[in-house]
């Protein structure tokens, strides 16, 4: 048996018991970089979209436009056609090269952005239709011409940059061949 006083001190002594669980706060480091990085790309792609709707917008206008100009019985409707469809360039591409372009190089412009979208004779009537009377213009050509536009403008935010004409210009402003 044991003492007194050690019968004393043995009273005095808790029952076994379990620690406490491990709490989940404060995170550790790598947690906290998880957390960060998720939130770096939930940011960017909020932004990356925003920027999208953006850039978007000024095709969205230009083709308000056109549908004014398929509905309307404006005689002018191809240079007002044409005059959209400059604008709305003006948004996509720089402006010094775009601004300056001639009517060859404008259509080249077209071409090379849009090969799959305008046929040969839209292009010519492009080209060649400011001179004419529009009352000599087929409306079926008119029709398909305002398509061919509309398609132009819907895919032209999905351009990326300028096509590398830009040299040919230059090439051909300094008595070299065009490349059309």
């Amino acid at each position: 048996m044991a003492n007194p006083q050690q019968a004393q001190l043995l009273e005095q002594l808790r029952d076994i018991h379990l620690p406490e669980g491990v709490s989940w706060w404060p995170l550790a480091i790598g947690w906290w970089i998880a957390a960060a990085i998720i939130m770096a790309v939930i940011v960017l792609l909020i932004t990356k979209a925003i920027l999208q709707q953006r850039r978007k917008r000024f095709a969205q206008y230009a083709l308000i436009e056109l549908d004014d100009i398929v509905h309307s019985a404006d005689n002018d409707w191809l240079m007002q056609t044409q005059q959209i469809m400059r604008r709305a360039s003006l948004c996509y591409f720089p402006k010094s090269q775009v601004a300056a372009m001639d009517t060859k190089h404008w259509i080249i412009l077209l071409y090379q952005t849009g090969s799959d979208i305008w046929t040969q004779q839209s292009l010519q009537l492009l080209e060649q239709g400011v001179y004419r009377n529009p009352d000599s213009i087929d409306p079926a050509h008119r029709d398909q011409f305002l398509q061919e536009a509309s398609l132009w403008l819907q895919q032209l935010p999905d351009l990326k940059q300028l096509p590398a004409f830009t040299q040919s210009l230059t090439t051909e402003d300094h008595g070299g061949q065009s490349h059309v």
